[in-house]
């Protein structure tokens, strides 16, 4: 059965995988025709229960993201903040895992706390469970910092907030995570766009990633990390969506602000697709497909169908209604018709809160 699916997704469709043609397992009858297929997406920074709020600062730049956390902070009692954030923890938490699925991230890495609504199985995504993290050195203190540091799960990762700013206290951050034993290969540099150029050569071969969130750095701060530094000094980049609090919306909207305007949709996706350590699953279940002539910049209506665990959760309406065994509900996303899951049609009705630009019929 395996090697008759293989034959028949090989002559009915288009797969631009980085490393050549790989099976997914399609019903028979589901014809995908000029579409392409590409494992899903992995967003490696996300604040999942903030993804609810408007787009938010009180300057036009800022020096450093603590700035920006004192000015939201005092702010948090005052309208619209105080409405947004008596909703249900699950309902907030529900809307960023929409978010993700929405825009083909099946993968999150979450910057808060563990809430046990994340993990539950009708989760809309899956978010990495086995690491260690803190805030920053501004909102974490150094007891906090070194306590987590020895929370490491063996073989899993540390995240922090780094050098989020461009000024003389964003760039003395990195020596001061180092000295407090913050710098190995478990560590997981989170934007990154302070580090100066010796920090930059002496961090990149030795920590695990600089993710970097070039919607919410621009928007804060005016400019990005130095990603091309990085990369040259031998270090890996991911990427983060960071939530709808600081940054233009969802992955998408990063990935489109780190890619060439002459490149493929298809193209850029490659590019930025990597694997989350830590994660137990199969990747070939979490999937998602689209026009092969597809360009940037890409958006989450754009594509054609996203699977996960090898259920199709939204797609085209044409295509979601060849899976004969999936039940699904006519729905409207950003004024494209599409059908969404049946079980995740529930959890939306059930939710207090909404998602722009999805509409159920």
């Amino acid at each position: 059965m395996r090697d008759s699916l293989l034959q028949r997704a090989r002559r009915k469709l288009r797969i631009v995988i980085g490393a050549g043609p790989r099976m997914f397992q399609l019903p028979l009858g589901v014809d995908m025709d000029g579409l392409a297929i590409l494992p899903a997406l992995v967003n490696a920074h996300d604040h999942l229960e903030l993804n609810h709020y408007p787009r938010s600062k009180f300057r036009p730049c800022y020096g450093n993201a603590r700035e920006w956390g004192e000015d939201m902070n005092v702010r948090l009692g005052a309208s619209p903040f105080r409405e947004l954030r008596a909703y249900p923890l699950s309902d907030r938490l529900f809307i960023g895992g929409l978010k993700n699925l929405l825009c083909g991230a099946l993968t999150v890495a979450h910057h808060n706390p563990p809430h046990k609504e994340l993990f539950r199985r009708e989760y809309p995504v899956r978010v990495l469970r086995r690491y260690a993290w803190a805030h920053s050195l501004h909102f974490s203190t150094e007891a906090e910092i070194a306590a987590a540091l020895r929370r490491i799960p063996r073989g899993s990762l540390f995240f922090i907030h780094l050098a989020e700013g461009t000024d003389a206290t964003a760039a003395g951050e990195y020596a001061r995570l180092d000295a407090l034993g913050g710098i190995d290969l478990n560590t997981v540099i989170v934007h990154g766009v302070g580090l100066t150029p010796d920090n930059v050569s002496d961090a990149a071969p030795q920590v695990r990633a600089l993710v970097t969130c070039p919607t919410t750095n621009r928007f804060l701060l005016g400019q990005t990390a130095n990603t091309e530094a990085w990369r040259a000094a031998g270090g890996t980049v991911w990427i983060g969506s960071d939530s709808r609090l600081t940054a233009d919306g969802d992955l998408l909207d990063e990935i489109n602000a780190l890619s060439t305007a002459d490149e493929s949709a298809v193209v850029a996706l490659e590019r930025h697709r990597f694997h989350l350590p830590g994660l137990q699953h199969n990747p070939d279940s979490d999937w998602i497909a689209m026009r092969a002539d597809a360009v940037m910049p890409l958006r989450r209506a754009d594509l054609a169908l996203v699977v996960r665990e090898g259920v199709p959760q939204i797609g085209d309406a044409d295509l979601m209604t060849q899976f004969r065994d999936v039940p699904s509900v006519p729905a409207t996303l950003d004024g494209r018709p599409k059908r969404i899951h049946r079980d995740l049609a529930h959890q939306m009705r059930r939710c207090t809160l909404q998602e722009a630009g999805l509409t159920l019929q």
